[in-house]
């Protein structure tokens, strides 16, 4: 029997917008406004990687 080693379900880390506290972690997490946090979001989705390739980009 062969093992799948890819990720399953949410092995992603991602970002929500949903509740204050949430936002308020990603913005100290992510050294961002949430502003900045939900523009990325808006624009490359709430996958967590590419939330902060593009913050990083952004700067």
């Amino acid at each position: 029997m062969s093992e799948d080693k890819g990720r399953h379900g949410n092995d992603e880390l991602q970002v929500s917008l949903e509740h204050e506290w949430e936002r308020h972690n990603w913005t100290r997490w992510l050294h961002c406004s949430e502003q900045e946090l939900r523009h990325a979001v808006e624009s490359v989705g709430s996958d967590a990687d590419n939330v902060r390739r593009f913050l990083r980009q952004a700067r």
